[in-house]
């Protein structure tokens, strides 16, 4: 069994940290992602191969605290990134499911047409019609006007 010296190697004269990742474990994309987390604590440097062994050095920017934790905090940002990617796998019917119950991709104009792929009218209702229909002068009448005298209670006193 490794130990976590194997892992994370700290430079303390030159206040530096390499992590070295197993990209057979954990992809770039995801190491991309953690390094990405931790930017805005550490500046970073990405070495290595993609196939055989990465490694990530990071000089702390605004982080105050120890090297090693540093490192450690790279790793758990590793796991969580890693731990979303399978996740992201895995809702990938439940996701696709729901987004054809929201807007049907196969769902043709309510035209009539088969072949039609106007989207315009595709769930359209009486209602929707109704609003379409509005005469522009509506906009700037006032409303008791338009629609009377309102109760006492709402008209304002000068």
């Amino acid at each position: 069994m490794k130990l976590e010296d194997d892992f994370i190697q700290v430079n303390e004269e030159k206040k530096l940290v390499t992590v070295t990742v197993n990209p057979l474990v954990f992809p770039i994309d995801l190491v991309y992602n953690a390094a990405y987390l931790l930017m805005d604590r550490s500046y970073i440097i990405l070495d290595g191969s993609p196939s055989e062994k990465i490694y990530v050095i990071m000089k702390p920017r605004t982080y105050k605290g120890d090297l090693v934790d540093l490192g450690r905090m790279f790793y758990d940002e590793l796991v969580a990134s890693a731990f979303h990617a399978v996740q992201f796998v895995r809702n990938k019917e439940m996701r696709e499911a729901l987004m054809s119950s929201i807007a049907p991709a196969t769902e043709s104009c309510d035209c009539g047409d088969e072949n039609c792929t106007d989207n315009k009218n595709k769930g359209a209702t009486k209602d929707d019609e109704d609003d379409e229909e509005f005469d522009e002068k509506d906009i700037a009448t006032i409303w008791e006007d338009k629609f009377g005298e309102s109760r006492e209670g709402d008209k304002k006193t000068k």
